[in-house]
């Protein structure tokens, strides 16, 4: 049987041991071998015995730590985005799931806000897209920490966010979203050739206990788009 092998001392003896799932193979083979040992042979057979169940049994436990490691890892990156650190379109849509199912639950509302950045091609297309990158890290960044610990903010790729704001009065959350949306127009990052002061166009839906998923992201998606029709964008 093939496998990849380590080594392992228990009770001051060394062993090589399995790493995958050859373990479970060498375990009921030594368990086997040790039940069928006569109890009159020597101690130390019996011992040695034991000492190789015990190391197998070390590795196993070492490898299933390693492979939830691994498996959260993986949950983490797949709930992430890599560039930002925020949370991505998954994550968003699992949050906006439970926020309509506690907004059902308990007769909350919230806000969303889907908010892109205006130009974003252009900064990367005369700046470069080091200085896009830094756009993108400073507008999360904004976002993030003008939010409560309740709240929720994801990049969905390119230049989109979504912030949420949860159990929020309508007016409240849409002058709370306006102020987020004027400190990331009054920020800036260095070009290429001077500094680039950031603007973005935000679309505004409301959710209750009735709402969908796909209906709040597509009336606040809507709303963005309207906002980048009526506004006069010219910052490069």
């Amino acid at each position: 049987m093939s496998g990849s092998f380590s080594s392992a001392t228990v009770l001051g003896e060394a062993f090589t041991v399995p790493n995958d799932r050859d373990v479970t193979f060498y375990l009921e083979d030594l368990a086997s071998k040790l039940k069928d040992t006569d109890v009159s042979e020597e101690d130390s057979q019996q011992w040695h015995l034991i000492n190789r169940v015990l190391a197998y049994a070390a590795s196993a436990e070492q490898h299933i730590a390693e492979q939830q490691m691994r498996i959260r890892e993986l949950e983490n990156l797949s709930t992430t985005d890599e560039l930002t650190g925020l949370h991505n379109r998954r994550a968003l849509k699992e949050f906006l799931n439970r926020a309509i199912s506690s907004a059902r639950r308990y007769n909350e509302e919230g806000l969303v806000a889907f908010l892109d950045l205006d130009l974003f091609k252009s900064i990367n297309d005369v700046h470069g897209h080091d200085t896009g990158d830094r756009v993108l890290k400073l507008t999360g960044d904004l976002i993030l920490q003008n939010l409560r610990d309740t709240d929720f903010v994801a990049r969905l790729g390119g230049d989109e966010f979504v912030f949420i704001l949860k159990k929020a009065d309508y007016k409240q959350a849409t002058i709370r979203a306006n102020d987020i949306r004027d400190l990331i127009c009054q920020s800036s990052v260095k070009g290429k050739r001077r500094n680039v002061t950031l603007s973005a166009s935000m679309g505004l839906a409301r959710y209750d206990g009735n709402s969908t998923y796909d209906s709040v992201m597509k009336a606040a998606d809507r709303a963005m788009y309207q906002d980048k029709r009526t506004r006069k964008i010219n910052y490069l």
